[in-house]
């Protein structure tokens, strides 16, 4: 079985980038996570399939 590499996923970027108030940064991270937005979609729906096919995975074993 194959695994699909583990991707960055940019929520302390952001709150680091906020924290420090440096507008290149938040800018950086805003840009980074909206790459990751196009290339992946909403994350959060994404993890809620996921503990679908875990739950079904876990009920057949």
């Amino acid at each position: 079985m194959s695994t699909a590499p583990i991707r960055m996923l940019y929520g302390g970027a952001m709150t680091e980038a906020i924290a420090s108030g440096d507008l290149s940064k938040m800018k950086e991270a805003a840009t980074a996570a909206e790459r990751h937005l196009s290339e992946h979609g909403d994350v959060g729906t994404l993890l809620q399939a996921l503990k679908i096919e875990i739950a079904r995975a876990e009920a057949k074993s």
